[in-house]
């Protein structure tokens, strides 16, 4: 089983499987606005959006978890 580990952004730790991750959408940083994740999660969770360098750290770690085929 794989989850992830965040940073909450209001404030704590979450772990989320990922397999309760429904889609993920990335803003890279343009200028002085943060980079931006939102991670849309099934019906037993409310999105959840990360900023900074915690989103790009999540976002990565996402990426390695997507199999190509």
């Amino acid at each position: 089983m794989k989850f992830i580990e965040f940073t909450h952004p209001e404030g704590g730790r979450i772990v989320v499987h990922v397999d309760h991750i429904t889609s993920a959408s990335f803003r890279t940083v343009e200028g002085a606005v943060k980079a931006r994740l939102g991670l849309d999660l099934d019906h037993r969770q409310n999105e959840i959006v990360i900023f900074g360098e915690e989103a790009e750290r999540v976002w990565q770690l996402l990426k390695t978890l997507i199999s190509t085929p």
